[in-house]
């Protein structure tokens, strides 16, 4: 019986949460039963459900955050926000990109949040298309 990517990934997060010391060994096996059963194609699938796996057992959000600019201080204050207002640990990535002009882009899991200067002004610029 061969499993899906979603299968593997929870049989992969429930070892090494249970036994982490053993996962660099655990890893040599796993990748060898993948091969056996000629689904290595399924690696990347596999590691992206583990690592929601992962994040939600060990009360982990990933948040994407784009800002016009920045500096450590200001990244240290934002993971402070974020874990106080998600009640979980916040996994930060952040990216500077000038051209949002200023505000900021928030990528939480599934959700999007806009509150750029540049989002503004396109939603702004939408609506006066529609009168």
């Amino acid at each position: 019986m061969k499993l899906t990517a979603k299968q593997y990934a929870e049989v992969l997060v429930n070892v090494v949460s249970k036994a982490p010391a053993a996962a660099e060994r655990f890893s040599e096996s796993f990748w060898m039963l993948l091969r056996e059963n000629r689904q290595e194609k399924l690696l990347g699938s596999i590691m992206r459900h583990a690592k929601k796996l992962w994040n939600e057992k060990h009360g982990v959000a990933e948040v994407s955050v784009t800002v016009a600019s920045g500096d450590e201080h200001d990244q240290e204050k934002l993971i402070s926000q974020l874990e106080k207002a998600l009640g979980k640990k916040v996994q930060l990535h952040l990216k500077v990109d000038p051209s949002i002009k200023g505000g900021i882009i928030l990528q939480v899991d599934d959700a999007r949040y806009d509150a750029s200067v540049s989002g503004r002004l396109s939603k702004l610029a939408r609506q006066f298309q529609v009168l």
